[in-house]
């Protein structure tokens, strides 16, 4: 907590107390009830001056002005804290959204992130691990609480195209829609890809039959959590060896592993190579695990498959034996 907010609880206790004690002499002194003391109380802190109710005694009065000119002080430094708190607070926010806007309008193929709850955390949590730029819309501002403070966001409607735009739609390489309403993610979809139908649009389902609606409306990838998450419970169970393989290699919490893709060159040394018959493990330390084509995955098991220009590379290893063997295919 900062050093002013501790300050301010300090000073507000300290008043209160005092206020409790001015209410209790005034009892006593002036033989008022506990309100008609209370309200003497007020009246003198604040300095409003006094009306229906004034100190009769001498020692009342005495009391009243030892204590008048310390609880003034305790109060106005309490009124000008919460004000300056109050107008602060408005230009800090106004600062922040200023920095957000000039962040994103500066951003070129990223991604934006259409809804931040659970699936939207995880995703802004991959992307950070891979170093990948992102914006955050969700029209919940309770929801962007616990973003990161690095990545920015933006409180609106992601069905309207004024707020896909402020994202940087024409510029962004993907959006990942992961909102719980298949209906409201169908029209992000629609809106998205008319903005930009380039767009890699990655998109989550909740109903199998919903899953139809939002391809056609454009995405280039749905994702049922609930049958990847049941599928995934159901195979740790039968097959939890080949389970705990799978999730040391997706959800590796260091860089100690990873998994990567690498589109060959048609100058790369891998050209024309078997991929039975490449010592990559032995000489760069990282293993394939699957070769895509033309968006087809071949599988290893074909022993005469080669390696072509524009084919992708998933590979697997250690971060760092994978950013030399990504350099030497580059090279």
């Amino acid at each position: 907590m900062p050093i002013r907010f501790k300050r301010a609880i300090q000073f507000s206790m300290t008043l209160a107390t005092l206020i409790l004690i001015m209410t209790l002499v005034f009892m006593q002194v002036e033989n008022y009830t506990f309100f008609e003391s209370f309200w003497m109380t007020i009246v003198s802190v604040l300095a409003i001056g006094y009306g229906d109710m004034v100190p009769v005694s001498n020692a009342g009065k005495i009391f009243a002005m030892f204590l008048i000119p310390v609880t003034m002080g305790f109060s106005t430094y309490l009124l000008t804290f919460i004000a300056a708190s109050m107008i602060e607070g408005r230009l800090s926010k106004k600062w922040e959204r200023k920095k957000m806007d000039k962040q994103i309008s500066r951003m070129n193929d990223h991604y934006i992130i259409c809804g931040y709850g659970r699936v939207g955390e995880q995703v802004v949590k991959e992307f950070s691990q891979h170093n990948y730029q992102a914006v955050i819309v969700d029209n919940d501002e309770g929801a962007v609480e616990g973003i990161p403070e690095d990545i920015p966001y933006i409180i609106a409607d992601a069905k309207k195209n004024a707020v896909l735009e402020h994202a940087g739609i024409e510029k962004a390489k993907g959006i990942v829609i992961t909102t719980a309403d298949d209906a409201t993610n169908v029209f992000i979809t629609l809106t998205a890809k008319g903005l930009n139908e380039d767009i890699e649009a990655i998109v989550r389902a909740e109903a199998f039959e919903t899953e139809d609606k939002i391809k056609r409306a454009g995405a280039d990838h749905v994702v049922n959590t609930s049958d990847l998450g049941g599928r995934r419970m159901a195979l740790s169970m039968i097959k939890p060896t080949s389970m705990h393989y799978i999730d040391s290699i997706i959800h590796a919490e260091s860089d100690h592993y990873q998994v990567e893709e690498i589109k060959i060159s048609h100058g790369s040394f891998l050209t024309n190579n078997k991929v039975t018959e490449l010592p990559l493990h032995k000489e760069y330390g990282v293993s394939i695990l699957g070769v895509q084509r033309e968006g087809e995955f071949i599988s290893l098991a074909d022993k005469d498959l080669s390696i072509q220009p524009e084919d992708i590379l998933i590979i697997f290893g250690n971060s760092d034996n994978i950013k030399s063997f990504k350099q030497k295919t580059t090279a």
